[in-house]
């Protein structure tokens, strides 16, 4: 806890004046204010001792996701489990969009007056991709001002800017059924082959319903089961993360994926990360897994490439499928 130093000097100062006013005028009322005020500040300082500790704040989003030129909406609620209010409260945050850092702290004050209560901080996105906001600290202050306790906190909220969804024609395209290949599955219902293709480590992005916890454990190291895939789970998106070409190859990779899960074609989307030289796979059925794929495609590094992630894909031992290579625009199609 700090003390106000200059508002408590003129606190201060203000009593001995009317301290010396009713000494040299001799009024009874004025002295009888003199001990209210002196009365106030232990009292004040008892309860802002008390009540601070008792406030719990969070942090969430208005909605899941905004489509530009829309900006995201973030709530800051408190609980207030005392019953004393404290009517100044000073929320210092940091706000930016994942292709715009920015480090300059903002300070957003609110009065704490309800045993609960929301506040909406709406942040400009600028552009499509991540836009966080992150509570650093929360100083609050005591009903005369004088003094002030600083509490860190880390709170932390993200919400997707998506591209306006285009037009991209006829698509997807049809993809060839000519005979069985590793992604059709067997018809022996027992046959493990007809449902687990294949243990391996676990890397970052999988899904944990994907994970072998038996195997884990007695391992002692994170393994996940990859699933066998039918023929209709042999369309593939690759996206390039190519710096110049972000906003272009996120609304072409959008409008594919809307296109797509609007007529219940199954796809997997392949997202790379161009540090690592590694992908993850990501399969959309639904808004929500729209989302978390769009989301991990954010949190991507970019780089200069055009063939990056088709290449990596490429020279892998990745799925035999139809390829479909986004890039700004361009979305080509290939075997």
């Amino acid at each position: 806890m700090k003390i106000n130093i200059f508002t408590f000097i003129i606190y201060i100062l203000a009593i001995a004046a009317l301290s010396a006013f009713a000494l040299i005028y001799e009024q009874p009322a004025i002295v009888l204010f003199i001990l209210m005020l002196l009365a106030l500040l232990p009292l004040s300082l008892s309860i802002f001792l008390y009540a601070n500790s008792k406030y719990d704040f969070t942090l969430s989003y208005k909605t899941p996701f905004v489509e530009e030129p829309n900006s995201p909406v973030f709530l800051l609620e408190y609980k207030n489990s005392s019953r004393f209010p404290l009517f100044s409260c000073d929320v210092y945050f940091t706000a930016d969009n994942r292709y715009y850092p920015n480090d300059i702290t903002h300070k957003l004050s609110i009065p704490l007056t309800q045993k609960k209560n929301s506040f909406s901080v709406p942040i400009e996105s600028f552009d499509i991709g991540l836009v966080s906001m992150h509570v650093t600290k929360i100083v609050f202050q005591d009903y005369l001002s004088l003094f002030r306790k600083e509490v860190d906190i880390t709170l932390d909220a993200s919400v997707p800017v998506l591209p306006k969804e285009r037009n991209i024609g006829d698509f997807p395209p049809a993809v060839p059924k000519d005979g069985p290949d590793e992604f059709t599955e067997s018809e022996n219902i027992g046959n493990i082959s007809s449902d687990v293709k294949e243990i391996r480590e676990y890397h970052p992005g999988d899904r944990l319903q994907r994970i072998h916890w038996k195997l884990s454990a007695k391992l002692d190291d994170l393994f996940v089961k990859e699933m066998a895939h039918t023929s209709s789970l042999a369309i593939i998106l690759i996206p390039e993360l190519n710096k110049n070409k972000i906003h272009d190859t996120a609304q072409s990779l959008l409008s594919c994926i809307k296109v797509m899960y609007e007529k219940k074609e199954r796809f997997e989307l392949c997202i790379y990360n161009n540090n690592a030289t590694d992908y993850s796979f990501f399969t959309v059925t639904n808004e929500e897994e729209m989302i978390e794929a769009m989301v991990n495609f954010y949190c991507q590094p970019l780089y200069d490439g055009e063939d990056n992630a088709l290449n990596t894909y490429l020279n892998s031992s990745g799925k035999i499928a139809t390829v479909i290579h986004i890039v700004g625009k361009k979305i080509l199609i290939g075997e």
